[in-house]
């Protein structure tokens, strides 16, 4: 089913009139984390590039009900044991300077941390060793009922070269390619574009370019909509879709050409308006175009 749930929340869909599709998948990475947040301890969430993990943990954190406080860690890459400090110590928002002493920042995280929290942090594989080490003594205090919850690509790997950290993970989702059934039941719901896309024509565009890539599906879906913006007397959606060649070469746009990629959008580069549809924000590749059918 798609998402009013999801936009209330503020999940981000990126692309015009997209949905966020609710699978069994963040179903289940939410049921995970309401049943963790109780009991403290680890969550860690992993999978490959582009199949959904900052998505179902949006998702999962939309769903928990009142109660403790959620606060998200950013992982700079390389982050040294005093950033990681400095960056629970910025979540917790807590008025620590960059050069007060070790023993003072952490006194002020044990205090900050006596009342529940959930801490998240996405990406942790790029932290080091004696980083993973630092989370593992806030997992372990006794006086901090703190819940982690961990994700990233490569995420359970690093995890494990901490055994004392990985021996605390209580629940593990592992978030796969969509299958190619889940494919012709979730983009229909994903875009209306897909819609008016005939099932032999996703099932193309699934084997020669996405292979249930969700992230590869929002870039051909937002590549389609700017083909359709541009030229929309030559080009129709489920045409363009249905000749797609066999290679991944079309998810980036001709030098010169047009900003196509609202998701291509968040990395940088030019800025591109953004406007509000359900609560939440999506990034329109062409915000003075007037609306546009599919055929």
């Amino acid at each position: 089913m798609a998402g009013p749930d999801c936009a209330a929340a503020g999940v981000d869909t990126l692309i015009p009139e997209a949905d966020v599709v609710v699978t069994y998948t963040l179903e289940q990475t939410a049921s995970a984390l309401r049943h963790l947040v109780p009991a403290g301890g680890v969550m860690n969430i992993d999978g490959a590039p582009g199949t959904g993990k900052t998505i179902a943990l949006q998702y999962a954190l939309a769903r928990l009900p009142h109660g403790p406080a959620v606060r998200r860690v950013p992982i700079p890459v390389g982050a040294t044991i005093s950033q990681l400090r400095h960056a629970i110590a910025g979540a917790l928002a807590l008025k620590v300077r960059p050069d007060n002493r070790r023993n003072t920042t952490d006194q002020a995280l044990a205090t900050a941390l006596r009342s529940p929290h959930v801490l998240v942090s996405d990406e942790i594989q790029r932290l080091s060793p004696p980083a993973l080490e630092y989370l593992c003594r806030l997992a372990t205090d006794p006086g901090a009922p703190t819940t982690l919850v961990l994700a990233g690509t490569g995420s359970t790997q690093a995890l494990q070269r901490i055994p004392e950290l990985a021996s605390r993970i209580l629940t593990r989702q592992h978030i796969p390619p969509l299958t190619p059934a889940q494919v012709q039941a979730v983009l229909p719901a994903f875009h209306p574009l897909w819609g008016k896309v005939p099932p032999q024509h996703i099932a193309r565009a699934d084997e020669r370019c996405a292979r249930g890539n969700f992230r590869a599906f929002a870039q051909i879906t937002a590549h389609v909509i700017d083909a359709v913006l541009t030229n929309p007397l030559a080009h129709s959606g489920s045409a363009l879709v249905g000749s797609m060649p066999p290679t991944r070469r079309h998810l980036s746009s001709p030098p010169g050409g047009p900003l196509s990629s609202a998701v291509r959008a968040r990395g940088g580069g030019s800025r591109v308006p953004a406007r509000r549809r359900g609560g939440a924000t999506m990034i329109d590749p062409h915000p003075y175009r007037e609306p546009f059918t599919y055929s």
